[in-house]
């Protein structure tokens, strides 16, 4: 007996053109996914920082800032794309909606970037020149108001902090400490500082209904969060002109290496001893260290370099599964810390993330 032949089914060419084309028009249509990778790190410890007004020192080794490279909001990402950065090494594919903001336009995502590297700058500059003993008065002001705050009718840009329920705002974390118990609905009492048009200060008091956090970070926890639906900025009055000389980069995220090689060159110590070492991280003016995104597409930016030492927020050591060979990833929570951590000798053991 002939054995059975399986069964085969054969496509009309009308129904395999269809199909053909329905994959086609899959691959090239536009989704709402934007793509992560590493960026290339930028030195620190040549023209980046120019100081003026005070006594600086040559600088032994390479210090870089370390960025990742982020499609932009309004820029459109394809299926066939998003296929090809799956599969490809270093890159990571996120929903548009947990990067960038809801009800945002791409040209104030863009401003706001920009607006938090120049307060990365701005806070760098303080907790570097408090850690050298220098006297520093901070200011905090309103860089950017969402337009799904209740505030929008009451705040304007520029507005300078002054208290939050009678409590006068010493500390950038204030602000939001002040509000951390209460709900969504709640209200909050803001007196601000806004100049008239003859440019002379004048305060005024608000009540303020808290509004739900719409940013990534919120909606990516359960729960509304409550906020006011505000960006806030800082600036400070300072004894030493520092400038950054930087452009294309925007976030917070290099502000704990902006303050390091502020240091670095404002000391005859030599901190970096020839090495190449790298890092990132938020800064407060008090010199605290906080958490960042792509911590992995900047520890592979920085490999490229040949960086063998990366100081990193310690509270992003559970978001790294893989540090690359022959670079030591030492977590920090403070500018003092990450200074201890280069003063000491090359072969000094640390705990590692």
């Amino acid at each position: 007996m002939r054995g059975i032949s399986p069964l085969r089914y054969r496509w009309s060419a009308p129904t395999k053109i269809f199909f053909y084309f329905l994959t086609l028009a899959t691959l090239l249509a536009p989704i709402p996914y934007v793509f992560f990778m590493p960026g290339e790190p930028d030195d620190v410890s040549g023209k980046l920082i120019k100081i003026s007004n005070a006594p600086t020192y040559p600088v032994n080794g390479k210090l870089y800032i370390t960025s990742i490279l982020v499609t932009n909001p309004d820029a459109p990402v394809f299926g066939a794309e998003t296929i090809y950065n799956w599969m490809r090494g270093p890159n990571v594919v996120l929903p548009r909606n947990s990067v960038y903001p809801k009800n945002v336009s791409p040209s104030q995502v863009e401003s706001e970037s920009e607006g938090e590297m120049r307060s990365s700058q701005s806070t760098a500059t303080a907790a570097a020149l408090k850690y050298l003993g220098y006297q520093v008065d901070e200011i905090y002001f309103v860089s950017s108001i969402r337009s799904y705050s209740k505030a929008i009718q009451k705040l304007k840009k520029l507005d300078q902090i002054v208290s939050i329920d009678g409590k006068v705002i010493k500390n950038i974390e204030e602000i939001r400490s002040s509000y951390a118990n209460k709900k969504v609905g709640d209200s909050i009492s803001m007196t601000i500082e806004r100049e008239d048009e003859a440019g002379k200060p004048e305060q005024f008091t608000y009540t303020i209904e808290l509004v739900a956090s719409q940013e990534p970070s919120a909606m990516q926890t359960p729960g509304e969060k409550p906020a006011i639906g505000i960006l806030v900025g800082t600036a400070g009055k300072f004894p030493v002109d520092i400038n950054f000389n930087i452009d294309d980069v925007g976030g917070p995220s290099a502000g704990m290496i902006f303050a390091i090689g502020i240091v670095e060159k404002m000391t005859a110590e030599d901190l970096l001893k020839g090495r190449k070492i790298a890092g990132t991280g938020t800064i407060s003016p008090d010199g605290k260290v906080g958490g960042i995104g792509g911590i992995e597409e900047k520890l592979i930016g920085a490999s490229r370099k040949g960086v063998s030492l990366f100081l990193a927020p310690r509270e992003n050591c559970p978001d790294i599964t893989r540090v690359p060979k022959g670079m030591k990833v030492i977590p920090v929570t403070t500018l003092s810390e990450a200074i201890s951590v280069l003063r000491t000798p090359e072969n000094s053991k640390f705990p590692t993330c």
